[in-house]
């Protein structure tokens, strides 16, 4: 049987919270938005639905610039292994204000 560590049970659990809170707020959100909807003129329909298009285009694209980053260069890559080298050969594990007698 495997067992998994304290870390990979706390990063899992971390990811669930995340997705959760997510999700509510999604819900929270298009409730609001189903309830106010039908109070607002069509111009002010439309302009708010761009507004908030256009912000979460903004607060999605660290995410996106991440996931195709790590996709490009991730550990599981050539480029990455090359990096992860490179940066251990040149690394001499001390910090640089480190006192070396």
């Amino acid at each position: 049987m495997f067992r998994t560590s304290h870390m990979e049970t706390a990063k899992q659990s971390d990811v669930l919270n995340t997705s959760l809170l997510a999700v509510t707020q999604t819900a929270v959100g298009c409730g609001l938005g189903l309830l106010l909807g039908g109070k607002m003129s069509r111009g002010a329909q439309k302009a708010t639905a761009f507004s908030l298009l256009g912000i979460g285009a903004l607060l999605a694209l660290p995410a996106i610039v991440d996931a195709v980053t790590h996709v490009i260069s991730g550990p599981a890559t050539e480029r990455g292994a090359k990096k992860r080298l490179d940066s251990i050969r040149h690394d001499s594990g001390l910090p640089d204000d480190a006192e070396v007698f």
